[in-house]
């Protein structure tokens, strides 16, 4: 099989078929990093400054005058000093980062991977080459161009990394118990915004490259969501090899640190850069002569990665708002027992903001000016859960649309109807993560990086549809009779809620945020930041292994999803903290949310569900189980923003490092089982009060 060949279309299981045939090229060493013409190859990145708004600013360089100058050194090394130097010099001639040791474009991300646009809101752009990118086992490079290149920055959910041929020895770091230590004066790695704020984070090791400290990564990973539009500085200090010896910064950054001459024009180019780097870093207490590696990036502006959503908005206000865009109810069903009384399938009319029939693997609709139109109408699925109270009562209702699992579907509703026992869910499909997008998926990952937009861009259209179906609920499919009991009305229609679940959860923030008829939402292990979550997560284990049948190669898997963040931030909820905060989209108004942690979460790690409720700014409700950083406690009832921790803690304990845990403990699916956290999420969205209804630290007993 020639597996440069492209397989348009195939399904899971063919492609599970085809996967022993289509292993991957391997690593790219850095002196590798493109099998085509060096010639030219470092206008593909910049080849030149390291930090482009900074490369006029500062002093002067401090190298000795003129170019460094020695006898005939080899080809892959350069005259530093007068000094010949190992330093791979063909792969920094072909565009790879001058400071990289290892792997071809780290440290990452980097303003060495831009070029200066004035007409940008950040005075940059994105400009990767993709002969420099990791090849998938088609033949495919990643799609530079169509999903990084020309946005004006990086990914706010970055995971930063760089990588030192020796390794590095992990006791040295702030690790993930230590976040405030990343904030100590004596850090050995800063994460710095250039106003002098230090963003706090946590370093680890790559736990997945065990076994190969010459491309074992280091990340740091941003325990708070990045601010937009804004240049941050990385300093490493203090830090010691794999060995347990002292670190030794690479050549050519020990050249740009103590001013000595290279003879290589691409490390001269960044040099200016350099001498105003190091200035602001002194000017924060960080001695120049203790670094063994900075460099910088800026983060995508607000506008630029909020466009679509924003305007979206209006859009499908004006088209479904009044709750009558139409629906057809096809099945219903009475079972004789259990908690569930009634089940009422269908479909309902959204307002389709995709092209064609927005089905997998569909992109939006955009008009002349880029922005999404949203253009007629398609048909999505609901089904209505009405608990067997709810029926027996015969009195009103509240009701709320129910976001499903991971590839799960709407019908999920009725199970989780069955735990709340008074409430009527009405769920409906994620587009973009749901069962019928798992032949979309497999593509992506084993043969078309380019249909990685389209995963995102159809989670943004269910934001649409789960908008839609709350405006339906409060209008003309709560008439339905099937949505009657002895013709008497069942759905509360004065509020619509949301509830979601694992995936349900996370993208609820991004619906909450985008939907106006939402006020409430309940997020049951939410997260936030995929790049983050899903290494740890054992939803994810069953993609991983796919992939990997095609692409073998570690740690160019881990960086590819590192590279696809910046497509799934278009949906991604720690991108909307604003909106739910205090900044609400047009005719949007204040939300309140309730986010529920499992202790111990083997799907959706605990991390990401902090690092969402410190970025949204919420406050503990309950006593926690453990004391989480910048998540305070408070006096309740809280007033919009709640985070619960829920004991969930079974073993076996999900590891420290960037691992899933080797079985699923349960903490996951029984988040939300304990009475007394039914009673808390009905206090809430029934009575409006967010405060805890458990005896102590909520559980699932």
């Amino acid at each position: 099989m020639d597996c440069r060949l492209r397989c348009p279309s195939l399904s899971l299981l063919a492609l599970l078929a085809l996967a022993p045939g289509c292993l991957s090229a391997g690593p790219m060493p850095m002196a590798t990093a493109s099998d085509g013409d060096s010639e030219g190859a470092t206008d593909g990145t910049t080849g030149g400054t390291e930090t482009t708004t900074a490369s006029t600013e500062g002093s002067d360089s401090d190298s000795d005058s003129g170019a460094a100058v020695c006898d005939a050194c080899g080809a892959s090394e350069a005259c530093i000093g007068g000094a010949c130097v190992d330093v791979d010099r063909e792969a920094i001639e072909r565009g790879c980062h001058p400071l990289a040791e290892g792997m071809c474009m780290y440290p990452w991300p980097s303003n060495f991977a831009t070029y200066e646009d004035a007409s940008s809101a950040t005075g940059l752009r994105l400009d990767f080459d993709p002969e420099l990118l990791p090849i998938n086992g088609m033949g495919q490079r990643f799609a530079a161009d169509e999903i990084l290149n020309e946005r004006d920055g990086f990914s706010p959910n970055s995971q930063i990394r760089f990588v030192t041929p020796k390794g590095v020895l992990s006791d040295d770091l702030a690790g993930i118990d230590d976040i405030a230590g990343s904030l100590a004066d004596d850090a050995t790695i800063v994460l710095l915004r250039d106003d002098g704020e230090r963003w706090p984070t946590f370093a680890e090791v790559d736990a997945r490259a065990a076994g190969e400290p010459e491309r074992q990564a280091v990340f740091i990973r941003p325990m708070r969501r990045l601010d937009f539009g804004a240049r941050y500085i990385v300093a490493v200090r203090g830090l010691r090899d794999a060995s347990g010896a002292p670190m030794e910064p690479s050549p050519i950054f020990k050249a740009l640190r103590d001013g000595v001459a290279t003879d290589m024009p691409e490390v001269e180019a960044i040099r200016p850069a350099y001498e105003a780097l190091f200035s602001t870093l002194e000017a924060q207490g960080i001695a120049r002569g203790d670094l063994l590696l900075a460099w910088d990036f800026t983060t995508i502006s607000e506008d630029s990665i909020k466009r679509d959503a924003a305007a979206i908005v209006p859009q499908v206000q004006a088209a479904a708002s009044g709750g009558d865009l139409g629906y057809a109810i096809y099945s219903v069903e009475e079972p004789v027992d259990g908690p569930i009384g009634r089940i009422v399938e269908g479909a309902f009319k959204v307002p389709n903001c995709m092209v064609g029939d927005a089905g997998p693997g569909s992109l939006l609709n955009r008009g002349g000016d880029g922005l999404p139109l949203c253009e007629g109408t398609v048909d999505a699925p609901f089904t209505a859960a009405i608990p067997r109270g709810v029926l027996e009562n015969g009195s009103l209702a509240p009701v709320a649309v129910y976001g499903h699992g991971l590839l799960g579907d709407g019908s999920e509703a009725v199970s989780v109807a069955g735990k709340t026992g008074s409430m009527i869910l009405v769920g409906t499909d994620w587009w973009g993560m749901a069962e019928e997008d798992l032949p979309n998926v497999a593509t992506v990952i084993t043969s078309s990086f380019v249909n990685g937009r389209s995963l995102p861009e159809r989670l943004l259209q269910s934001t649409v549809n789960f908008t839609t179906l709350g405006y339906l609920l409060a209008g003309e499919l709560a008439e339905a009779p099937e949505m009657r009991a002895d013709g008497k009305p069942l759905v509360d229609t004065s509020a619509v809620h949301y509830i979601g679940g694992s995936q349900g959860g996370i993208m609820g923030g991004t619906t909450m945020a985008i939907a106006p008829n939402l006020q409430k939402g309940v997020l049951v292990v939410g997260g936030a930041n995929y790049s983050l979550m899903v290494w740890r997560s054992t939803a994810f284990n069953a993609v991983d292994e796919l992939w990997s049948d095609y692409h073998a190669d570690e740690v160019e898997r881990e960086f590819l999803f590192a590279l696809f963040q910046s497509a799934f931030d278009l949906s991604d909820p720690a991108i909307y903290a604003e909106q739910i905060r205090d900044q609400p989209f047009a005719d949007n108004g204040a939300k309140e949310l309730l986010l529920i942690e499992a202790i111990g979460d083997t799907q959706v790690p605990n991390i990401s569900s902090e690092m969402m409720a410190r970025t949204y700014g919420m406050e503990m409700m309950g006593p926690p189980v453990y004391e989480v950083f910048d998540v305070p406690s408070t006096t309740e009832p809280i007033d919009a923003l709640a985070f619960l921790q829920v004991d969930t803690q079974s073993p076996p304990l999900p590891p420290k490092e960037n691992l899933p845990a080797p079985d699923d403990n349960g903490a996951h699916g029984s988040s939300a089982d304990g009475e007394g956290i039914q009673y808390t999420i009905a206090f809430f969205l029934q009575k409006g009060i967010l405060q805890s209804q458990c005896d102590g630290p909520c559980d699932p007993s």
